[in-house]
């Protein structure tokens, strides 16, 4: 006959963990929940910066990530390029993701904006799935 001693207590939870680089998922919400989920590649997330592709968001003092940067496009009709520019304002969500908007202003001053949702997928160098 064996015995045990101790508790049946469940095993404690682990706090969850902080976000991180790697690849996350920009999900589009709202009026633009029609768009395609876009693929980013976040080389550096701290509580300074979050920096993709062109991008540099910068915290601010109310904690919001705020950033652009400018393209240039041919125009269908004539093929001059018009410069237009991305921007992102994200806010750490409690679920460890971001969430705000992406706007985009063309070069006459037109601008569409979109809520997004910004959410982890894998750390950069681990196996893809």
């Amino acid at each position: 006959m064996s015995t045990a001693c101790g508790t049946m207590a469940p095993a404690p939870v682990s706090a969850p963990e902080k976000p991180t680089a790697g690849l996350w998922s920009l999900r589009f919400s709202g009026d633009c929940s029609g768009q395609e989920a876009e693929s980013l590649l976040i080389t550096q997330l701290d509580e300074t910066a979050i920096v993709f592709d062109e991008f540099e968001l910068l915290r601010n003092e109310a904690g919001e990530y705020v950033g652009s940067a400018i393209f240039f496009a041919p125009m269908p009709v004539d093929g001059r390029d018009i410069p237009y520019e991305i921007r992102y304002v994200l806010r750490a969500s409690d679920d460890g993701g971001f969430s705000g908007t992406e706007t985009i202003i063309e070069g006459g001053g037109h601008g569409l904006s979109c809520p997004i949702e910004l959410e982890f997928v894998e750390t950069a160098g681990s196996p893809m799935h």
